[in-house]
């Protein structure tokens, strides 16, 4: 009888698929996986095509079959602005039973992350330029762009610039508690939860 062959990644390690709706987060979690020691696994962060929040929940549940963890990392002013609260909720509550998939929430953005390493607030921006803005009083990100050229900049990569002050930003965005719908306008950056979760295997 012939063996059936099994889509399952990683066999002798544990593999993570990393889902994001922006150019930002795939250039930060690359460098996370290049400057970070995460033996014994395999993580490959994803930017579809497609960036539909419908697409982004059939990816997910996809890669959930072939994945041990799938990490679907959301930034919800992108969300807010297409008036796509009501529908990404629907996608939360399928996903709830499935224990290999995890949703992560920034609110507004990933800029909001990096503020954390630098001050402790819960400050709910409404918009992620305001979020910049203040970021850019800060001396190691005063020239801040959402470009791949500063994030990678070879002599000090953005990764590199912030993890002297990674320990803060975890215990200020830890805080900040766990997203909820019943307060969708409070401040988050749930993206801190990603290397503890990368961790733990």
């Amino acid at each position: 009888m012939a063996r059936i062959k099994t889509k399952r990644k990683g066999v002798g390690k544990k593999s993570y698929s990393i889902i994001v709706d922006g150019e930002s987060e795939i250039w930060y979690l690359q460098l996370m996986k290049n400057h970070e020691k995460l033996p014994r696994i395999d993580v490959k962060p994803e930017l579809p095509r497609k960036k539909k929040l419908k697409e982004l929940f059939e990816l997910v549940k996809n890669n959930a079959q072939i994945y041990d963890k799938v990490i679907w990392l959301l930034d919800l002013d992108v969300i807010i602005r297409g008036n796509k609260v009501d529908e990404f909720k629907k996608y939360v509550k399928q996903l709830k039973g499935n224990s290999r998939t995890i949703i992560l929430i920034n609110n507004p953005c990933l800029e909001f992350w990096f503020l954390l390493h630098f001050k402790e607030t819960g400050k709910s921006f409404l918009r992620c330029d305001d979020v910049i803005t203040e970021l850019k009083r800060f001396r190691e990100l005063k020239y801040y762009e959402k470009t791949e050229k500063f994030y990678k900049y070879a002599k000090s990569d953005i990764y590199l610039k912030l993890k002297p002050f990674q320990k803060s930003a975890n215990d200020n965005a830890q805080k900040l508690g766990d997203f909820d719908f019943d307060n969708i306008g409070s401040a988050k950056a749930e993206i801190y939860r990603i290397l503890n979760i990368l961790m733990e295997n």
